[in-house]
């Protein structure tokens, strides 16, 4: 089987035919070694998505915001380690000292704003700047500097420092500086109302089928989490990163490198890019999902080898995909485990709900669906048999029943979480 075929192989496992889907490309010194779509963009109509598709790309837009203080500080207009209040006066951090390099590296304790609201698709758009009024006055949950904590509040907010220290509206100031230079004329805020040529259509799947994904109110995402892109604009961006065009090399490197936090640890964060290592190799990379839309762009840190997957579906399984087309361009075989079906025993000791310190749920029925799809790897740990890359490992057990999990992914920190 030849290299484009593998890629094919990876993505016709995971998406059926007439269902939404996604596009992807996989880059190596900059070239295309694999472009395609595969799914439908728009159901009800039975089109195909094309490689040349327009999505939502969530909070992929975090790298375009944080590469905008970057360059900003390049221009001499702000430091990272400015306070806040030096470019937001309205700011009243009570007594701590919070900086743009805390927003950009989620360490600046201020609570997300996403917190005690309705659902997203349930909202009205408030204007942005009484998001921004709410933003300021929220608590914090912890101090600067203590502990990453993923925080949208963080983003919007370095969305109003590059309005003020840049002279003109987020937007104004992305076109200006990346998007019109550097030929990416498919990308920008990602508005409902707008006419956008090839825009695939967002899905969620319910108990009974697909949906269609009812919009997210635009403010409330914004540099958060606003922007629309193609795998082609995505893929201009990756050169110019790399290549010094976007913003400095010292700049990017910045950018990912893992974040300091005040006890000495670190944390697989930089600057709107996730940091990992996958296979013995450095690599960054982010994820966005917002109502109807799910991707996932990484890149190799010391090589030239780039994936981008946007999806047309909520909760798409990108993190798998672009393992798999990982896989496949480094010259992987698939990740094989030795897996036995779970015993009654199993499904009683792990069945119950788990809770981490960010309020991260997992819930698995001793009795459902969720507790079968699963395999055991050996005593505690288990997998679904579709991505064994990915542990669910049980411990402390007493009386019969589990007391915590850990969620062990590849590209990802570790997540603790106890029953409750």
């Amino acid at each position: 089987m030849g290299m484009s075929e593998g890629f094919d192989a990876a993505l016709r496992k995971i998406i059926p035919e007439g269902e939404p889907g996604a596009a992807v490309a996989v880059l190596r010194d900059g070239a295309f070694i694999h472009r395609a779509a595969y799914g439908l963009a728009d159901l009800e109509w039975g089109t195909p998505l094309r490689p040349d598709c327009s999505f939502r790309i969530a909070s992929l837009s975090k790298q375009f915001t944080a590469a905008a203080v970057m360059r900003l500080a390049e221009q001499g207009a702000l430091a990272i380690d400015d306070p806040v209040k030096r470019h937001l006066p309205d700011f009243d951090p009570r007594g701590r000292t919070v900086t743009l390099r805390h927003l950009l590296n989620h360490t600046s304790g201020i609570r997300n704003h996403d917190e005690g609201h309705a659902r997203r698709t349930d909202r009205i758009d408030i204007p942005r700047d009484q998001l921004l009024r709410e933003i300021l006055a929220a608590p914090f949950d912890s101090e600067p500097g203590e502990r990453y904590a993923y925080c949208n509040s963080g983003y919007i907010l370095l969305g109003a420092v590059i309005e003020a220290a840049g002279g003109r509206r987020y937007e104004d100031y992305l076109r200006a500086q990346f998007f019109e230079p550097l030929g990416m004329a498919r990308t920008d805020l990602c508005l409902a109302d707008t006419v956008i040529p090839l825009r695939a259509r967002g899905y969620v799947r319910g108990r009974r089928g697909f949906h269609n994904a009812r919009p997210d109110p635009t403010n409330w995402s914004h540099s958060a989490g606003g922007l629309c892109s193609t795998l082609d604009d995505l893929t201009m961006w990756d050169a110019a990163l790399h290549d010094g065009r976007a913003i400095g090399r010292d700049s990017f490197a910045a950018m990912v490198e893992p974040t300091r936090l005040s006890d000495g640890s670190s944390y697989p964060y930089g600057f709107g890019w996730g940091t990992a290592t996958y296979e013995g190799k450095r690599l960054h990379h982010h994820t966005g999902g917002v109502s109807g839309f799910a991707c996932q762009m990484a890149r190799l840190t010391d090589e030239a080898l780039t994936t981008i997957v946007l999806s047309n579906l909520y909760l798409f399984p990108f993190d798998r995909v672009t393992r798999g087309l990982l896989r496949v361009a480094m010259d992987l075989g698939p990740v094989e485990a030795p897996m036995q079906p779970m015993t009654a025993v199993d499904r009683a000791a792990c069945g119950g709900r788990y809770c981490d310190e960010d309020g991260g749920e997992f819930v698995i029925a001793s009795d459902g669906v969720e507790s079968w799809r699963f395999m055991s790897l050996s005593d505690g740990r288990f997998c679904d048999p579709a991505d064994p890359e990915v542990e669910y490992r049980f411990s402390d057990l007493d009386g019969g029943a589990y007391r915590a999990l850990a969620y062990v992914s590849p590209l990802w920190p570790t997540r603790q979480f106890v029953r409750v």
